[in-house]
């Protein structure tokens, strides 16, 4: 299968797939996208759990946020940021990862950010 290389290729794709990317910038210590509101970060109830919504670039987060949370504004996250900062806090408070979900849809991948990063270190190997 052709991996799609941009965001705009990939609204037509399944959560996994959308999810993969995400999971494949961050290997390759890219940036991505959150929503800031006026409390800090979006976080949102999925499931009975605490989760916030991460997505490969500024269009897609807006898309998202316009929808599910109009006073947000999309946000970058420098790689450096994610891996020394908001990981540890977000694995501290038990906020789960919801990778690029869409506007239209609620679905998204959702991980534990422990699994991200053992995902990560395996993949680094």
């Amino acid at each position: 299968m052709t991996q799609p290389h941009t965001p705009d290729a990939l609204i037509d794709q399944d959560p996994e797939t959308r999810a993969e990317y995400c999971f494949q910038l961050l290997l390759d210590k890219q940036p991505l996208w959150g929503l800031e509101g006026k409390l800090g970060w979006v976080m949102l109830s999925a499931e009975g759990d605490a989760c916030t919504p991460l997505f490969p670039d500024a269009q897609s987060a807006q898309l998202w946020g316009a929808q599910q949370y109009p006073e947000s504004k999309p946000k970058i996250i420098p790689f450096a940021q994610l891996q020394q900062t908001l990981f540890s806090q977000w694995q501290q408070d038990e906020v789960l990862l919801m990778l690029f979900p869409l506007a239209q849809e609620e679905e998204g991948i959702m991980v534990k950010v422990e699994e991200l990063l053992d995902a990560l270190a395996q993949a680094g190997e």
